[in-house]
């Protein structure tokens, strides 16, 4: 039998207008026929970044002025992927352009916020599935499952030496390791 969340989406997808998806393929439309050259359509310079801003802000006047348009469930959801269709770019752009840091970073981080926000007021009213909600804001806005955990290795010590057997036993009878295990 299905779960509460899949019959909940199935019954919110009955309720789906195409004019939903025909604003959303009109705005990937006109945006992929906009497209910026490679490596990157934004550089990495105060010009770029303020263009980066300027159309980042038009992302969302356009979807202030196509939703003000249509009734409260045919509106278009802010999310990542078109967030980056807007700007010409994709998701692994948008993320290279946080890696830059400094404005970079902070600006992306505001933007993203705001999608969340949007996505999350979405979730809390039960607008969309709380589901679908937890799945973007863990994989688009760095939230974590209460069940997932993310490792990340931290090198204190740079010394890059090979590690055998024998350097692994004369290291630690070096270190002061007990070392009667060792044999």
């Amino acid at each position: 039998m299905p779960s509460k969340e899949l019959r909940k989406y199935k019954e919110l997808s009955k309720e789906v207008n195409p004019e939903i998806n025909a604003a959303a393929l009109d705005m990937a439309c006109a945006c992929l026929k906009n497209l910026g050259g490679h490596p990157y359509k934004y550089d990495d310079s105060q010009e770029g970044l303020k263009a980066f801003i300027e159309n980042s802000q038009g992302y969302f006047a356009y979807l202030q002025s196509v939703n003000s348009k249509l009734e409260e469930k045919q509106g278009i959801i802010p999310d990542v992927e078109g967030y980056a269709l807007f700007l010409g770019v994709d998701r692994s752009t948008i993320n290279r352009y946080h890696n830059r840091g400094g404005e970079w970073a902070e600006t992306i981080d505001l933007f993203k916020n705001a999608i969340g926000y949007a996505k999350k007021q979405l979730m809390l009213k039960g607008k969309i599935p709380s589901v679908l909600a937890v799945f973007d804001l863990a994989n688009n806005h760095e939230y974590l499952n209460t069940g997932e955990f993310k490792l990340s290795a931290n090198v204190t010590n740079n010394d890059n030496k090979e590690r055998s057997y024998d350097n692994i036993k004369s290291y630690r009878l070096t270190e002061g390791a007990d070392n009667a295990d060792i044999q």
